[in-house]
């Protein structure tokens, strides 16, 4: 009888143990998070080109994605990715930001604005024939 009232009085320290270092490891987890420092915010680069115009991001990461994301007009740029580097052509008007991991591991957004050279003249709308001469 002695000897069960031992293994059971063994078993529930070493669980109450387990648990107490569970509770420390959640606890250091959880310090450790409040403590990181905060995460910092990416370099913004504006960019103006005109339509028909090129831009080169050069020193760009190889092998890393990038994130294009249209803020206004999805066909205003073109772009084209190669080792290293990243070329845009403007199309027509608007803006995009193209999130980028340069070679150094800093991580950029590129604010591209394209400009129109003229704003349209006139509308699509087909003319009228003129009136026949009698």
């Amino acid at each position: 009888m002695i000897i069960e009232e031992a293994d059971t009085m063994a078993s529930t320290r070493r669980i109450l143990a387990s648990a107490l270092v569970l509770l420390a490891l959640i606890a250091l987890n959880g310090s450790s998070a409040l403590a990181a420092p905060p995460k910092a915010k990416r370099r913004i680069i504006p960019v103006t080109i005109n339509k028909g115009q090129n831009y080169t991001i050069s020193g760009v990461e190889e092998g890393a994605a990038f994130g294009p994301k249209v803020v206004n007009n999805p066909n205003a740029l073109v772009v084209q990715n190669a080792p290293g580097r990243i070329e845009l052509l403007g199309a027509d008007a608007g803006t995009w930001k193209i999130n980028v991991t340069l070679a150094t591991g800093e991580k950029v957004t590129y604010v591209v604005t394209v400009n129109a050279v003229a704003p349209p003249q006139g509308s699509l709308v087909p003319g009228t024939a003129p009136t026949t001469i009698p």
